[in-house]
């Protein structure tokens, strides 16, 4: 029984594998994010947001903000976005994360870290930009005591740079 269970638990990480390898052919297929992006009329930005599908709508009556949303990121594959395109330089940028990775494991520890290489590298990327990080709101589907703890690291990484 064992050894069904780990082999199940193998075939569903080669799933996640291959989902995760399509997710970022579709990032990198939409090129500058148009399809997800909220569009502005203006060309000046006082504040990006950037983040998962709850950011979608934020800031839409906002000339001067712009949203970028990708539906179901997790905190790795925007880190790989944010490296990857040339950013415009806003007085603000809004992270919002953790809520895609938070329903999907268990380790703490791990979403923490690729936080922390999320905001080193958007710090290096934009470094004259007031970074704000947005953590996970509250969810029927996890425990607020694991979001609360997942609050608490944020809150670590926010201090720590």
């Amino acid at each position: 029984m064992l050894h069904e269970e780990l082999q199940n638990a193998l075939r569903q990480i080669v799933e996640l594998k291959v989902r995760n390898r399509e997710l970022e052919a579709k990032l990198l297929m939409a090129g500058t994010g148009e399809r997800d992006t909220m569009p502005t009329k203006q060309k000046v930005t006082n504040c990006m947001v950037v983040g998962d599908s709850i950011v979608r709508n934020v800031g839409a009556e906002h000339e001067d903000m712009k949203v970028e949303c990708f539906l179901g990121i997790k905190t790795e594959q925007l880190h790989r976005v944010m490296e990857k395109r040339d950013l415009v330089s806003p007085e603000t940028v809004i992270i919002h994360v953790g809520t895609s990775d938070l329903r999907t494991t268990r380790n703490l520890d791990f979403v923490m870290g690729e936080v922390y290489a999320l905001v080193s590298t958007a710090k290096k990327k934009l470094p004259n930009c007031r970074l704000v990080l947005s953590g996970v709101l509250r969810r029927r589907d996890v425990s607020w005591r694991h979001i609360g703890a997942l609050s608490d690291r944020f809150d670590w990484v926010a201090n720590a740079l």
